[in-house]
C-alpha cells in the first residue's frame, strides 16, 4: 500500500508530462488531482491500519528493491511508516490535494498548464519519498527532488526575469543545505556503519 501511495503522483506526473500538451485542461486536472486524492485515501487507510495495532507494533516497512551494494555500504529502497511519518503523510497528502484543486482554477488558461501539473505531481512524489524513506540516503533523494521541484515551480514563468531570478536563489540556497546533509550522511555511516533509521536509532538507544 505504501508503494501505491508514493508512486501514484509519479505515474501521473509522467503521463501528464508526456501527453498533457495534447489534452484538455479538464483531463489534466482529473489525472493530477485524482492521483493525489488516491494517495490521500491510501494515507488515511494505512494510518488507520497502523493505529489499530498495539503501540509496540505500530511500524510498517515495505522494501522496494536493493539499491546500492558496495563494500560495507548496503542501501535498500524501502518505505517506513510509524506514528510520526504517518502524521506527516496525512498532512502532505491532505494539504497537497487541496492545493491541486485550487490550482485547477488558478492556472486555468495558462499556456504551461500541463507542465505545471506535471511539476506539482512530481513535487508530491518527492515529498512522499522524503517523509516515508526508511534510510537517510533515500531521504536525501527526496530532499533533492523537493529542491528540484521547488526550482521548477518557482521558475514556472521562466520567461519573466523576476521568476527566473527567484528560482536561481532557491536553487543556490538548497545547494547549501545539500552540503550539510551530505556531510551528515558521511558522519552517520562512519559512526554507525549503516544509514537505516531503525538501525541507527537502535544503536543510539
Amino acid at each position: 500500500m505504501l508503494k501505491a501511495l508514493v508512486l501514484s503522483p509519479l505515474i501521473a506526473a509522467g503521463i501528464i508530462g508526456i501527453f498533457g500538451r495534447r489534452w484538455s485542461e479538464r483531463l489534466i486536472a482529473v489525472i493530477g488531482c485524482g492521483s493525489v486524492g488516491l494517495s490521500m485515501l491510501l494515507a488515511f487507510r494505512v494510518f488507520g491500519e497502523l493505529w489499530s495495532r498495539p503501540p509496540e507494533q505500530r511500524v510498517i516497512w515495505e522494501p522496494f528493491f536493493s539499491w546500492i551494494a558496495s563494500g560495507p555500504l548496503r542501501v535498500d529502497w524501502g518505505f517506513h511508516l510509524d506514528a510520526l511519518s504517518g502524521v506527516y503523510v496525512l498532512f502532505v497528502t491532505f494539504v497537497g490535494f487541496w492545493i491541486h484543486v485550487f490550482a485547477v482554477g488558478y492556472m486555468r488558461g495558462d499556456s504551461g498548464y500541463a507542465r505545471f501539473f506535471a511539476y506539482m505531481n512530481l513535487f508530491m512524489f518527492m515529498m512522499l519519498v522524503l517523509v516515508l524513506a526508511d534510510n537517510f540516503l533515500v531521504m536525501f533523494v527526496g530532499w533533492e527532488g523537493v529542491g528540484l521541484c521547488s526550482y521548477l515551480l518557482i521558475g514556472h514563468y521562466f520567461d519573466r526575469a523576476y521568476a527566473a531570478s527567484a528560482a536561481k536563489k532557491a536553487f543556490i540556497v538548497n545547494r547549501i543545505g545539500d552540503f550539510g546533509f551530505a556531510l551528515g550522511l558521511i558522519l552517520i555511516f562512519a559512526t554507525f556503519g549503516t544509514l537505516r533509521f531503525s538501525e541507527v536509532m537502535g544503536a543510539i538507544v
